[in-house]
């Protein structure tokens, strides 16, 4: 595949997806790491690079233009930065949309820098960070299911958080540019949808 990761934000959260695009593709830290495989079997290079960030506004088709959609097919995961925006993006909701068609899911990184994560189930849609292709089961032919699926790895944009975040944070904690470099790294759990 040609990306080791496709970002996928809201318009409102584009200085986070250009600081975690810088982040990814300079760390370096699992350089010091034995090195090993993928579980597809890719031998991981020393930076994880490229990664995909798509930088023109979408216009207001309801369908995701082809480059995008060629670029979701060649990532090996996709990194949701989650916030009430992304939540109501119908954009960041097609790109899940659309990733987990292909049978992804296990593959997708929750990235929380607003909200909370299934405010919703608690009635506080407007607080609601995570997108509902996120947040359901989507079928292999896109379609959005009913079944709520079991939350993505996730990481906050507060240095020692994996459930709450504040925006606008401090700069990205090494801790988590190594957990993602991590997740990118082995991502060995079950498949979750």
């Amino acid at each position: 595949m040609r990306y080791w990761a496709f970002i996928s934000y809201a318009h409102v959260d584009e200085k986070v997806a250009t600081a975690l695009h810088r982040a990814l593709e300079t760390y370096t830290g699992h350089r010091r790491l034995p090195p090993s495989a993928t579980p597809t079997g890719e031998m991981i290079p020393p930076r994880i690079a490229p990664v995909f960030r798509d930088r023109d506004e979408l216009g207001a088709s309801g369908n995701l233009p082809g480059r995008l959609q060629e670029a979701l097919e060649a990532s090996r995961f996709l990194i949701v930065i989650c916030s009430p925006a992304a939540a109501r993006s119908q954009w960041v909701n097609a790109e899940i949309q659309r990733f987990k068609a292909l049978g992804r899911s296990d593959r997708i990184l929750a990235y929380i820098v607003d909200g909370e994560p299934w405010a919703s189930r608690a009635g506080a849609i407007d607080n609601e960070s995570f997108p509902h292709a996120l947040r359901h089961v989507v079928s292999s032919d896109g379609t959005i299911t009913d079944r709520l699926c079991h939350a993505p790895p996730t990481r906050s944009a507060e240095a020692n958080s994996t459930a709450r975040s504040c925006w606008p944070s401090p700069p990205l904690a090494p801790a988590t540019l190594r957990n993602f470099a991590a997740s990118c790294r082995c991502c060995s759990s079950p498949s979750r949808a």
